[in-house]
């Protein structure tokens, strides 16, 4: 498309937008769907499409960042200056003028007082240590309206005469609506204003009028669900809620965007919620996707198809290991000068024996963290015993800029002949960790360090917390707050834990570096959380000469018997043909079977098989999502976990579906 849009001298992205109306196949990142601005500006119609959604474990993310908005002051101000600017020409640009004046003169009045306020107090923004337990109170100089207090603030700001004189709530909030609905109305991408200054060919008011839309957009959503937003009114929109550790940590006074209003979504469901009425069926796929309960209940939909498929891979080619080395992995042990040396003495006793010229992954929890340990090797020289021993060392660092040079050396120092391997130390929620694939030589080791909870100061974070606390999110179906924050853990976890063993005849050696999961009170738990195929596969040495020794006795053995098809079962290019233990899947309206026809080992133990056969006529007519060509229900889970009281759920890992929601119209 790039090469022909050159040739032709025309854009590719107007070129791309016109084959959107009659493409059968449309790929595109999350928030060009969950996302209503992008979604409207583009016209993406879901009215009869299927919506497969990959690497699903992002949904919950994605969709309250799609529902979230957030907008400074500036911003506010600079639209309200274009707009006067518009309206002189187009005097039905009025309404949006309106709506901007009315949100920048009730921003910039609670900012002013709550720094008046402060000033009066002694304190001052970044000068305060807030408690990170308990409820989310503002810090200096902002303002926080949780749930239908942020309602009934932004109710004022829309009709601050009527609210002054003392008007009902029915009637403050008819006005406001009407407010918001005339400025979506005129600002709207498709709106007669806008059609009349593209005709111009001129851009003169589209930003004004783009700003005002996703404003407006953003109270409606508040307005119209209000129990599942915050209002947060900052003075730095870039560091908001911040405390006086990290402004002293970070050495700077405000971000770029400086002062501003954020709404930020608590429940996923607002967003996700008109996809799938909109749509004809959403798919959702991914490793990590269980509790599958917490799923819909943050979804607000129920997904009546729910197939959880166990590996493929016999326990023969998988050494799962918990280590305790490094102790517990947390901020404390992070931040001790000697974890860096420590980190290193692990992997050079366990690297000796991994196969030459092979790869291996180190992920931890922050970029900060990996930049520190490798400034440390540098200084100390440990990092020349580290290539002398694997060859290449590399380092993920943030941004797309040097991403793919640093994956094209470590990949290439894989693949070079006579070459000694390479490591990469990556963090967790990076792009290294998220949906790559390192099979076979790529990745024959792993070493997940420590467990990557989300920040505790994080203000996002404690106000996810604390919403999903509430009796409002448990009367939703919501997990707790405590369980939620350990569950974004885990999803991170179980993602790196799935880098490597990506088909049937792949094998490594994973290690869950963190005395959690030894010998500690929570070991069991964090066990438990881990991906259900390897759950009880984690193995634990006293003594570290043996947990070597088994290491070296796992990859001697598969080096010399090679895991592999029978013979004569290879493809047309000589590689191993991987067999799939779903050949036949029949769906139609009255019944749904899933047949295992291929064996999938005769030499092993697989962790577990899928073997199911059943009818459901009588659910799916019972079903009308099912005529309207939207949900049906298939359950698939393993049934040696669930003979041993295993909670059902559990995660598949190497591309295989793990929860899904699937259309079968007649």
């Amino acid at each position: 498309m790039a090469e022909a849009a050159e040739a032709h001298r025309s854009c590719k992205f107007f070129a791309m937008k016109d084959l959107l109306e009659t493409a059968e196949l449309v790929l595109c990142p999350y928030n060009y769907v969950f996302d209503p601005g992008i979604r409207n500006a583009l016209g993406i119609e879901l009215g009869n499409a299927a919506v497969i959604i990959d690497e699903g474990h992002n949904v919950e993310d994605v969709c309250r960042e799609g529902a979230s908005f957030e907008c400074s002051l500036k911003d506010l101000d600079e639209g309200v200056r274009e707009l006067r600017s518009v309206v002189g020409f187009y005097s039905e640009a009025d309404p949006a003028l309106v709506f901007m004046e009315l949100m920048y003169t009730w921003l910039d009045k609670h900012l002013r007082e709550a720094k008046g306020q402060n000033r009066a107090e002694g304190r001052f923004h970044g000068g305060g240590y807030r408690k990170l337990s308990g409820p989310v109170t503002p810090g200096p100089e902002e303002r926080l309206w949780k749930g239908e207090d942020g309602e009934r603030a932004l109710l004022a700001a829309l009709c601050p005469t009527l609210a002054s004189a003392g008007g009902n709530p029915d009637s403050l909030r008819k006005h406001a609506l009407m407010c918001v609905d005339n400025a979506i109305r005129v600002a709207d991408y498709t709106s007669s204003l806008r059609q009349k200054i593209n005709n111009t060919g001129k851009s003169f008011g589209e930003s004004s009028l783009g700003k005002c839309y996703n404003a407006a957009k953003a109270v409606r959503s508040l307005l119209t669900n209000p129990r599942d937003y915050v209002l947060y009114a900052v003075p730095d929109l870039d560091h908001p809620g911040d405390d006086g550790f990290n402004a002293a940590r970070r050495g700077d006074s405000r971000g770029a965007r400086g002062a501003g209003v954020a709404m930020w979504c608590l429940r996923p469901s607002v967003a996700f919620g008109p996809v799938s009425e909109e749509a004809m069926c959403v798919i959702v796929t991914s490793g990590t996707l269980s509790p599958i309960g917490s799923l819909e209940g943050e979804l607000g939909v129920s997904f009546p198809i729910k197939v959880e498929a166990p590996h493929v891979v016999p326990r023969r080619q998988i050494h799962v290991e918990a280590l305790d080395a490094l102790g517990d992995f947390t901020a404390k042990t992070q931040d001790n000068p000697k974890m860096p040396a420590n980190l290193a003495s692990l992997l050079l006793k366990y690297l000796k024996v991994v196969p030459k010229g092979t790869g291996a992954l180190v992920f931890l929890p922050k970029y900060a963290l990996i930049r520190r340990i490798m400034e440390d090797w540098e200084y100390s020289g440990v990092l020349s015993q580290l290539k002398a021993l694997v060859g290449t060392v590399v380092a993920e660092e943030p941004g797309a800029q040097t991403f793919a040079a640093t994956l094209e050396e470590f990949r290439g120092a894989v693949e070079a002949p006579d070459n000694k391997g390479a490591l990469m130390l990556a963090v967790y929620r990076g792009k290294v960790s998220e949906g790559l694939d390192f099979k076979d030589d790529f990745a024959r080791a792993v070493f997940c360090v420590g467990i990557p909870f989300p920040s505790v100061g994080d203000v996002k974070v404690r106000l996810k917390r604390e919403y999903n606390s509430s009796r409002y999110a448990r009367e939703c179906g919501l997990m707790p707050g405590g369980d939620w924050y350990s569950h974004q853990a885990f999803r991170a976890y179980n993602q790196a834990l799935g880098r490597c063993i990506r088909h049937q005849h792949d094998y490594a050696a994973i290690f869950m570096v963190d005395a959690r999961f030894g010998m500690s009170e929570e070991a069991d738990r964090n066990k438990a959380m881990v991906s259900k195929w390897m759950r009880n596969l984690v193995q634990r040495f006293r003594d570290g000469r043996e947990s070597v020794g088994t290491l070296a006795e796992f990859f001697e053995r598969l080096t010399k018997d090679p895991p592999g098809p029978p013979p004569g079962s290879c493809t047309k290019e000589g590689t191993p043909a991987v067999k799939t233990s779903l050949n036949a899947i029949n769906m139609d309206a009255k019944s749904v079977d899933v047949k295992e026809r291929t064996p999938l080992s005769t030499q092993d133990e697989v962790l577990g098989a899928v073997d199911v056969t059943f009818t459901q006529a009588e659910r799916l007519r019972a079903e009308e999502a099912v005529r309207e060509g939207r949900h049906v229900d298939l359950t698939m889970s393993d049934e040696e976990g669930e003979e041993e009281g295993e909670e059902e759920g559990g995660d598949g890992v190497a591309d295989v579906l793990a929860a899904s929601a699937v259309a079968l119209p007649e």
